[in-house]
């Protein structure tokens, strides 16, 4: 197996991990390789995995979801600078 060492973690970083595996019951380098596994990124060359994912992804959303216009929203997040209306009135009332 590989080995990485990785530099210049903050203390308070590598406390919380430390935190976390010990909250587990396991050791740091556990609970880091569960996490470096976990988030692992999908090689391009994997179709299969990436075909899996999509339709892991496709399972979660609502099929009302795909019938929603966000065309209105996009307006108004564009007219008021995201709720942050710049015209000095309550435009962006009950959003």
């Amino acid at each position: 197996m590989a080995q990485a060492l990785i530099r210049k973690i903050s203390d308070e970083t590598l406390a919380d991990y430390r935190a976390a595996a010990a909250a587990k019951g396991r050791s740091l380098e556990a609970e880091l390789r569960e996490l470096i596994e976990k988030n692992r990124p999908a090689r391009a060359k994997d179709s299969a995995a990436l075909l899996a994912l999509s339709e892991r992804l496709r399972a979660g959303t609502p099929a009302s979801a795909a019938l929603v216009d966000s065309t209105e929203y996009i307006r108004w997040a564009r007219d008021t600078d995201a709720g942050r209306y710049l015209g000095g009135g309550s435009d962006n009332a009950g959003r």
